[in-house]
């Protein structure tokens, strides 16, 4: 594949970029075209002018676009100008579907569109572009896709538009223009490699909030039971509805999503108090403050340029917040440069919100930049394809410090040749470390709460917390039950240890076993004491057949260990699976009852049987 960019603000440059596309090689031998527009102007004849002549001049292409508060390429931003972007597949196809939600139900568009995926053969990616104000219906759209293809990785962006617009509108558009809606490109082919990351250069700090109610997906209206509004008074000093967005945007919320930080920024507070957002936030969902530095944010900027150089890639796109616009204001360049560096015909544009989902983590984000990577791979490198996953090197513990003796001058924003470090780099240390410390001092509090202090297992109130979620989390499977199963096990005749070798021994039989059995579950297993000599583990997403697998390899690993002063111990165990009505009480009582079963009838044995009870 191959990518061209141009930039224009006069349609005579856009008419002249697309003739000479037209007679490109690369048009004439491509299988599929992909033409990506940015635009500053909000304006719909504008739109559907420019993508008459697009259709006109390429007439094999395919379109998708948006607004935006400014399209950069080449490592430059572009005012009230537009970006036009083309994308030549070899070996690949491309298909544009597009939803308005003001002519169509979105639980009929959802239906229509997983219908679609899962009728494309070689699924490689899904390209979003979206209007993000309407949240109460994009969201929900948004959600179906990532659960039907949890492995393909799904990013765009929000529809915006600049500050200096006349009119503030927002539109995505493909074959035609719409204010409320999504339009979605498809990505498929089997030599084709897309690889999707984004950092974000924010670190959260403080005390865990909670949305406590929610508007609409995404007017946040109190934290914990406060009007949303004071609390940025309180920690922010930040109470006047002028300005608001200016005056928070160096503090997004920050929440996990997944195994992903994302970040949210207020774009105003009404009369109210309610805080408004551009992405979705939720009733429950946890909340902290966050901060960063322009230097970090642009070092972790520049570690996923590096990341994606290693790609030989040959075609590059990235969605930027326009959090970052506003906050690294000039410097914003030095980002775009690291992309286009290496890849001279980048293009992109800052959004009202990015979007990557991966992996069931992600999703509508603020303040990120999104960079998705393209590469048509040849038969002799068709492995090289596989993508290796970019980490994020930013929060708490992990978090690199600006260390003083090594502070470039080229990176740093203090353009005066002093060796002093700038105020705002020094107080980002001290928060760093002191966020550090804070951190650190909360998992010890953590562990003192959930981990057993002797067999460094979880204790029983930790275990019951995890079982009770997954109770709550799992769906319900064709078969009337849920893929869930519980094995409850204690220790043969541990009393008699304990009354024969004394209560150390007795201890290093409860410890040695705990860890014998936690070497033999997997992963995503869960193991706690229960209490005493009693052990529960849990499994989800397993078939009983698998439960008492592992239920045996316990047993046997456990009277296979070797003690210095004690003959063989051994161990009695009961497995159970979650059925369709059950609560937590009937599933204990339900594994509780074979584990006696073992113990009754023999012990050093499973049970699984329901016929035991």
């Amino acid at each position: 594949m191959k990518q061209k960019t141009r930039a224009f603000q006069d349609i005579y440059d856009a008419v002249k970029f697309l003739d000479e596309i037209k007679i490109s090689k690369e048009y004439q031998d491509a299988q599929t075209v992909l033409v990506n527009i940015f635009t500053e102007r909000v304006q719909k004849d504008y739109i559907e002018y420019i993508s008459n002549i697009v259709r006109t001049k390429l007439p094999k292409s395919k379109l998708s676009g948006l607004t935006c508060l400014a399209g950069f390429a080449h490592g430059e931003t572009f005012q009230n100008g537009t970006i036009l972007t083309v994308m030549f597949f070899f070996n690949s196809q491309v298909e544009v579907l597009e939803y308005d939600f003001s002519e169509t139900n979105v639980d009929k568009a959802k239906s229509d569109f997983i219908s679609k995926i899962k009728d494309f053969s070689e699924l490689k990616g899904i390209q979003v572009y979206t209007t993000p104000l309407k949240n109460n219906v994009t969201n929900d759209f948004l959600s179906a896709i990532n659960f039907e293809q949890t492995s393909i990785p799904i990013f765009g962006a929000g529809a915006g538009f600049s500050s200096k617009s006349e009119t503030q509108n927002l539109y995505v558009f493909g074959n035609t223009i719409h204010e409320n809606g999504v339009v979605i490109t498809l990505f498929r082919g089997e030599k084709l490699g897309i690889f999707a990351e984004s950092t974000l250069g924010w670190t959260p700090i403080g005390k865990e909030m909670r949305a406590t109610d929610v508007a609409e997906n995404h007017i946040l209206k109190t934290i914990d039971n406060e009007v949303a509004g004071e609390v940025y008074k309180k920690y922010l000093g930040v109470s006047s509805k002028e300005f608001f967005l200016e005056n928070t945007c160096e503090f997004p919320f920050m929440m996990k999503r997944g195994d992903k930080w994302v970040a949210r920024i207020p774009i105003q507070k009404d009369d109210d108090g309610f805080i408004h957002f551009t992405a979705d936030v939720h009733k429950g969902e946890k909340l902290l403050f966050s901060y960063g530095s322009k230097n970090g944010i642009l070092q972790q900027a520049f570690s996923l340029a590096e990341y994606m150089s290693r790609k030989n890639l040959e075609g590059l796109l990235i969605h930027a917040c326009r959090n970052r616009y506003l906050y690294l204001k000039d410097d914003e360049l030095l980002e775009l440069q690291a992309f286009s560096n290496f890849y001279r015909e980048t293009a992109g544009c800052f959004a009202f919100s990015e979007i990557l989902y991966k992996s069931n983590s992600g999703g509508l984000q603020n303040s990120a930049l999104v960079a998705i990577g393209f590469r048509e791979c040849c038969d002799d490198s068709k492995n090289s394809c596989i993508d290796d996953c970019y980490i994020e090197n930013v929060f708490y513990g992990t978090s690199k410090y600006i260390e003083f003796n090594e502070w470039k001058m080229d990176l740093s924003l203090n353009k005066k040749s002093t060796p002093q470090l700038p105020f705002e780099e020094r107080i980002v240390n001290f928060l760093h470390a002191t966020t550090r410390d804070l951190y650190l001092a909360n998992l010890k509090l953590e562990e003192a709460a959930t981990v057993d202090g002797l067999t460094k297992i979880f204790n029983r109130k930790k275990i019951s917390e995890i079982i009770n979620y997954e109770l709550k989390k799992r769906g319900v499977t064709n078969d009337g039950t849920k893929d869930i199963q519980l094995i409850m096990f204690d220790i043969d005749n541990f009393k008699r240890i304990n009354d024969t070798y004394g209560h150390d021994m007795g201890d290093e039989v409860l410890s040695k076993i705990a860890q014998t059995a936690k070497n033999c579950i997997r992963e995503q297993d869960s193991i706690g004491r229960w209490g005493g000599e009693e052990f529960m583990i849990l499994l989800p997403e397993a078939k009983k057949e698998e439960a008492v697998q592992i239920a045996e390899r316990i047993r046997a690993n456990v009277f296979d260990l070797k003690w210095e002063k004690i003959p063989g111990v051994s161990i009695s165990l009961g497995v159970a699976g979650v059925r369709e009505n059950d609560d937590i009480q009937t599933l204990y009582k339900r594994v509780d009852e074979r584990l006696y079963f073992a113990k009754t009838h023999g012990k050093n044995r499973v049970i699984s049987d329901s016929k035991s009870q």
